[in-house]
């Protein structure tokens, strides 16, 4: 976990590059309907203006709701991955919230079936973006973030 700013500020911007990355590729696979070597390479061009809204959101929204919450149900005393798993699960509750409607607006614009275009990409991207915070996201930053910021 981090514990100064330039170590949270490096730990979200992986973090957050990792999930958008990932789930990028997610949806475009979902709204061709094709997973193509180009998809990596499309998926990194396209991926940039909404990696730096959810890195925003991520820094200054979500991180602080999350933190807020999970500690709601988890106590400072608790052992490490129980309030990491916490903390992540309230993480991706919110930021997927956020991603969500960037996804409606891209797919369908702001209609009035904003609402069920909204709950239908919220659900599809919850279910992705859960196990990739938890499994891959997570871990990957925090291992990069140990190399970077502990001097053993």
């Amino acid at each position: 976990m981090p514990k100064t700013k330039p170590q949270k500020l490096f730990f979200t911007a992986v973090t957050a590059w990792i999930m958008v990355y990932i789930m990028t590729i997610y949806n475009m696979v979902l709204a061709n309907g094709a997973f193509t070597n180009s998809t990596f390479l499309l998926a990194l061009q396209n991926m940039w203006i909404e990696y730096i809204i959810i890195f925003l959101c991520a820094l200054f929204v979500s991180s602080p709701i999350a933190a807020k919450l999970a500690f709601n149900i988890v106590k400072q005393t608790d052992r490490p991955i129980f309030i990491i798993f916490t903390i992540q699960i309230f993480t991706v509750i919110c930021q997927v919230a956020f991603a969500s409607i960037i996804g409606v607006f891209h797919s369908y614009g702001f209609t009035t079936d904003f609402i069920p275009n909204y709950l239908s990409v919220y659900c599809i991207n919850f279910i992705m973006a859960l196990p990739v915070q938890l499994i891959v996201a997570g871990p990957i930053a925090r291992f990069i973030s140990k190399k970077i910021f502990c001097r053993n």
